[in-house]
């Protein structure tokens, strides 16, 4: 074992956190660029963020639940030998082909919708429970007794449905431009409404997860249904309390969900995943997730309070052009339809190529410290 060399490093710049730094950096600045000021405002609010929903459904589905298969690890066949950049590419293209194609499905086949805001409020349905059977759940019981693509399928068919059926007989569209077409179908829920509470779930079942903030505690023992079923009761409480409670104080709806609701999934995530539990590592269980979490907010305040600023003038943008959106519906935007799918894409398909590699490579696995 001592004669044994160190492994090759693969990539270039400085290897763990660091180069976690320098992605996020990079894709935030690039995504602001292009993909804020480079987009024409009526652009973004109207055609762009709607789509990226399903965008996001894709994606969840092929990392979380395909495993990146058949190019990129866990499950796909890349090795150190073989090229990182073609991986990418190759992951890429399947997201870009699944994605268009249930745009295409969605708009000419069923349920024939222009795109527009039932996109938006159908996705976040759809988005949600993604991540909630992807992340919490892991997909059980199907995920490693089938092929990831087994899997994949049969967790799109029951995402699919739950969404539907959530859709069709629990929402409504009073208080919409669509409130008096077909689509209303006069659920109990209100669209909006319903389109808060879930990005706060999404929120507390991303800190709650087995990857992310708590890594799992304190449900972890609790093992399979058990802890996902912990999870996710506790996590739409919560969803529950924070949105109705900021609600009630008399904030901004769009300020609870989309700025701050959003930032708390976009920095469970980042700070997680892409700066491995940066500050925090020293300690376990309890005092790890407690520290995670604190640190987290923090940067959650700071992040909320540079995005007000950077945005600015592209709020203003949208401000005098009555599009139906603020600041914080582009800080959602830039959360978690731009510079999230990036990092994730960047980390589960590319493997952060050039820089170096993302350790471990992939997707991370449940309840593995870093």
């Amino acid at each position: 074992m001592g004669n044994e060399k160190p492994p090759v490093k693969i990539g270039f710049g400085p290897v763990g956190r660091g180069g976690g730094l320098i992605q996020f950096i990079v894709l935030t600045v690039v995504g602001i660029i292009l993909f804020v000021y480079g987009i024409s405002s009526a652009s973004i609010v109207l055609i762009i963020l709607p789509s990226t929903l399903i965008m996001l459904i894709a994606l969840g589905h092929l990392v979380l639940l395909g495993d990146n298969w058949p190019w990129a690890p866990p499950a796909g066949n890349w090795t150190p030998a073989k090229s990182r950049f073609v991986a990418g590419i190759g992951m890429t293209l399947l997201w870009a082909i699944f994605t268009f194609g249930m745009l295409l499905f969605m708009r000419f086949i069923y349920p024939k919708w222009q795109i527009g805001p039932l996109y938006l409020w159908f996705g976040v349905i759809g988005f949600w429970a993604t991540l909630l059977y992807g992340v919490n759940w892991g997909g059980w019981p199907f995920k490693g007794r089938l092929h990831p693509w087994g899997t994949m399928a049969i967790s799109f068919i029951i995402v699919m449905i739950v969404s539907v059926l959530i859709w069709n007989f629990l929402t409504n569209l009073d208080g919409t431009p669509l409130a008096n077409t077909p689509s209303n179908h006069k659920g109990p829920l209100n669209v909006n409404w319903l389109t808060g509470y879930l990005v706060w779930s999404i929120a507390w079942f991303f800190v709650f997860s087995p990857v992310f903030t708590t890594q799992g505690w304190p449900f972890a023992k609790w093992g399979q249904p058990g802890a996902a079923i912990g999870q996710t009761i506790l996590a739409h409480l919560l969803g529950y309390i924070f949105w109705k409670g900021t609600l009630g104080l008399g904030i901004s709806p769009t300020f609870s969900f989309a700025a701050m609701g959003s930032s708390l999934i976009f920095w469970s995530l980042v700070h997680s995943w892409h700066f491995q539990f940066w500050g925090v590592t020293k300690y376990t269980h309890f005092k790890r997730a407690l520290s995670a979490f604190i640190l987290q907010i923090i940067l959650i305040i700071i992040w909320v309070s540079l995005l007000t600023l950077i945005l600015g003038a592209k709020a203003n943008d949208i401000l005098a052009k009555n599009l139906p959106a603020d600041i914080n519906v582009l800080i959602i935007y830039l959360n978690l339809c731009i510079v999230a799918p990036a990092l994730i894409a960047h980390n589960a398909f590319w493997l952060r190529w050039p820089l170096t590699l993302p350790n471990p490579p992939g997707t991370p696995p449940p309840d593995q410290a870093v």
